[in-house]
């Protein structure tokens, strides 16, 4: 796989665990049975609850940072070296993908060793909000990879992020 589509495959696994804890909260939590609550699993339960949710929270940071929320370092992947037309892609959002007060949130509440070590479920920064807002622009950014992958070496990663895509848009 050349760089530029590996690089793409990347960025969908960002895209996709944006869904992480939707998709735990649908397809796992559910399932949880609540005699093996009672045998001691809470606590497992409650570790991968939050971690997924921490997850999509990083990823959802990490493309604010694609979309130009922070400067970059020379060895980060951003929507300009992909010549992606930034006001195309976040379109309703707006000049930047997540606001400024959610970046703080995030970056104190996760990102960071703070106070606040973690976004409390009920916090203010609401995840499902953030990510059923992010989905038209998941959709767009999907459609302008695929334009510069040129030897649609990274379609399966593409495929995959857009079934996860359309997923949440059913929800």
């Amino acid at each position: 796989m050349d760089d530029q589509s590996a690089q793409i495959a990347t960025i969908c696994e960002c895209i996709d665990h944006c869904f992480a804890f939707a998709i735990w909260c649908n397809d796992f939590a559910n399932s949880v049975d609540p005699e093996d609550m009672m045998w001691g699993l809470d606590r497992g339960f409650d570790l991968v609850s939050d971690a997924t949710r921490l997850q999509s929270f990083l990823a959802l940071r990490k493309l604010d940072d694609f979309f130009g929320g922070v400067k970059p370092k020379p060895d980060d992947l951003v929507a300009s070296n992909f010549n992606i037309d930034m006001p195309d892609v976040l379109g309703e959002v707006g000049e930047s993908f997540l606001t400024q007060a959610e970046r703080t949130d995030i970056n104190k509440g996760v990102a960071h060793l703070t106070e606040r070590l973690s976004l409390d479920p009920d916090s203010e920064v609401d995840l499902k909000e953030i990510v059923n807002r992010s989905i038209p622009v998941f959709s767009r950014l999907v459609v302008a990879l695929r334009a510069v992958d040129a030897q649609q070496e990274a379609a399966h990663w593409l495929d995959r992020t857009e079934a996860l895509i359309e997923r949440g848009q059913a929800r």
